[in-house]
């Protein structure tokens, strides 16, 4: 028999088990419900009173009313005219949070910013899946992101929404892109315009995204073609931005309105914002809520910069296309921010958000993902080592943001340097009626730093006329006049003292200037009148009653005092007509009671003036005067026991002049 000079081999191989089909929604749970989880404590935290105020609390009426939501694309981010951001985006999403919470809560802005945050979370890990990164990767690199702690001030400040916004609406309308060029369906091109132009309305940053678009095209592409659709994309970017532009200049009136702080100079000083965020991005070193500038991180970013380079050159798992992607969304979002200059800080944490996703891809891209060894594993560990990390880090220092004065003490203890924190501590601790002499502290240390702080000057002369130390308090206001001439505050705050030294000629002289410069402001019309009513000028002073009233219809106090004057002058009608006004607007000022009670009295309608003087006592029950008074009108109704009850009332309370009528009535 034959034998067969090779054996046929019969062992039979096992197939291999069939890899576990992952759940397409898990990777968007964890990176949505992470950082969400991460962050729901800030629902418990206060406004910071660092912008939040002068945004939100000062506009709430305008805020409140949803009527005005047309308007948010017709004013600056502070609804005021007088800076030189626009963030309509910003300004609708207040709106909608007072009408979702009902009210001006607190917890609900925060609950946006962070629901933005977990919807970021989300759209970053697609976007690192369209740029052909595995999960694993694309979950720890989101997740790194939405918990670092270099951008808690993006989460658990209110007024870095529209950061949150810009990042949000640009990554979606890359992933609009990205579907766009792979598909060609015209549904992804409508959704990647209407995106990319809601970022626009976000920040103005926005404006240089087609660059990014295009970039990315010709790096990422194999067909370098120029089809008809793409003209039509690039009109549909021109359209948006002439839009924004026009609405914009419709809103602030011109790009800037201090050309001092915006320009080139600005950039030139901002130069230290790139290797400062670079360094703290990669050692969270002394990250504080409103950071100065460091000899220290700027020489750390700086050297790893040097080291990004050379890996930038050395490492070839990548193309330099995709390199030069990463580098190129870095600069192109933190550039545009670098050309305005803060008068008083250095820079701000929440500029660098969008930016860093830039320098996060540039990292993943140094990894070769792709390659499943034991190294893999081991890189996996870290990554997951530096979020616990992180998280843990930044959900202790997120605290810093929980109530207005531990922001401010936290600054201070980072920042010994910064003037606008000491300055903002002192008004919050004046507004809290906390020590003046700790006040007067804070705002002292505001004007050693910053010694022509004209700000700082006038708050600490309103410390200073509170303790009743007007001399000081003058001085401050004239050193703040002297420094700033057109600025109205002081002027007005200073005829306060006059007015209280009885130096009217002096007051009314400040607060007419106080006028000029700051014409629709009706308290200076009230004063300036209360000031012409003391000199005896009433007509002057009915005239400035009358325009306090028509600059603001609710003004009870105007109504009371130019009711004053009119009953002075025995025109008692008008009297009465103003006393009704004032009780209609402000139902609880006893004052105005008592005095409509005497214009009745004078009028000879004592069932009025009883009905008065009988709120009086009920609002007041030791006013000895409206028991008196009373008395006086029940005499002439001849209600001699109601009257004397009254009379014993008043004397009993220390009104000498009873004793007279009860001895004269009451047997």
């Amino acid at each position: 028999m034959k034998q067969n000079q090779s054996q046929k081999n019969t062992t039979i191989k096992k197939p291999l088990p069939l890899a576990k089909k992952q759940n397409p929604v898990i990777p968007f749970v964890l990176v949505f419900l992470i950082p969400v989880l991460l962050y729901i404590q800030t629902l418990a935290f206060d406004f910071s009173f660092f912008d939040d105020d002068v945004i939100i609390i000062d506009n709430i009426s305008f805020l409140s009313d949803f009527y005005n939501a047309p308007f948010a694309f017709l004013t600056d981010a502070f609804i005021s005219k007088c800076s030189s951001f626009y963030r309509p985006m910003q300004t609708l999403s207040y709106m909608t949070d007072i009408q979702l919470s009902g009210g001006n809560n607190p917890w609900m802005y925060h609950l946006t910013n962070v629901l933005l945050l977990g919807c970021i979370a989300c759209s970053l890990f697609i976007f690192f899946r369209k740029l052909s990164l595995p999960v694993k990767p694309a979950i720890l690199g989101s997740l790194i992101y939405c918990m670092h702690p270099l951008f808690i001030s993006s989460v658990a400040w209110i007024p870095a929404r529209g950061d949150l916004q810009l990042t949000l609406f640009s990554l979606l309308s890359f992933i609009f892109f990205i579907e766009f060029l792979k598909t060609k369906k015209n549904n992804f091109l409508f959704w990647h315009w209407i995106t990319f132009t809601i970022a626009l309305f976000c920040k103005e940053s926005a404006m240089l995204l087609p660059i990014l678009f295009v970039l990315y095209y010709f790096l990422y592409t194999k067909e370098k073609r120029f089809e008809k659709k793409y003209f039509i994309l690039l009109l549909l970017y021109a359209i948006s931005g002439i839009l924004m532009y026009w609405m914009r200049i419709k809103a602030i009136g011109s790009f800037s309105n201090d050309k001092d702080e915006v320009g080139i100079m600005s950039v030139l000083w901002n130069l230290r914002t790139i290797p400062e965020a670079i360094a703290m991005f990669f050692i969270p070193y002394k990250i504080a809520p409103i950071p100065n500038f460091s000899t220290l991180k700027t020489v750390m970013g700086i050297v790893i910069i040097i080291v990004l380079l050379i890996l930038f050159f050395k490492n070839k798992e990548r193309s330099i296309k995709e390199k030069i992607f990463c580098i190129s969304w870095f600069l192109i979002f933190i550039l545009p921010p670098m050309f305005y200059r803060h008068p008083y800080i250095d820079y701000l944490d929440h500029r660098f958000f969008s930016p860093m996703i830039g320098v996060l891809l540039f990292v993943l891209y140094l990894f070769p993902w792709e390659k499943t060894t034991n190294s893999d594993t081991k890189r996996t560990w870290i990554f997951i080592a530096v979020i616990i990390f992180f998280s843990s880090f930044t959900l202790i220092k997120s605290w810093n943001y929980s109530d207005p004065l531990v922001f401010y003490d936290t600054v201070i203890s980072q920042n010994p340097k910064s003037t606008l924190a000491y300055f903002n501590r002192g008004c919050i601790k004046r507004d809290r009626k906390k020590d003046m002499n700790d006040v007067i502290a804070d705002f002292s240390k505001a004007i050693e730093l910053n010694p022509k702080h004209t700000k700082a000057y006038n708050n600490r002369g309103f410390a200073y006329g509170a303790q009743g130390f007007a001399d000081k308090a003058i001085a401050d206001y004239s050193k703040a006049i002297e420094l700033e001439p057109d600025y109205a505050d002081p002027y007005s705050n200073r005829a306060g003292e006059y007015y209280n030294q009885k130096k009217y000629d002096k007051a009314i002289a400040d607060y007419s200037k106080a006028i000029e410069l700051k014409p629709k402001f009706p308290v200076t019309y009230y004063n300036r009148g209360n000031a012409y009513s003391s000199m005896g000028s009433f007509e002057k002073a009915i005239s400035d009653y009358t325009k306090a009233i028509e600059l603001d219809a609710g003004y009870a106090d105007a109504f009371y005092n130019r009711g004053n004057v009119y009953n002075y002058q025995g025109l008692l009608d008008n009297a009465i007509a103003d006393y009704s006004k004032s009780i209609e607007l402000k139902p609880d000022n006893a004052n105005v009671y008592f005095n409509r009670g005497v214009a009745y009295h004078s009028k000879g309608i004592s069932d009025k003036a009883i009905a008065d003087f009988s709120k009086v006592i009920e609002l007041n029950p030791n006013d000895a005067g409206a028991y008196f008074s009373r008395g006086n009108e029940y005499i002439k109704m001849k209600l001699f026991d109601e009257a004397c009850a009254d009379y014993k009332n008043a004397e009993a309370l220390g009104l000498n002049e009873a004793k007279e009528n009860i001895s004269k009535y009451c047997k």
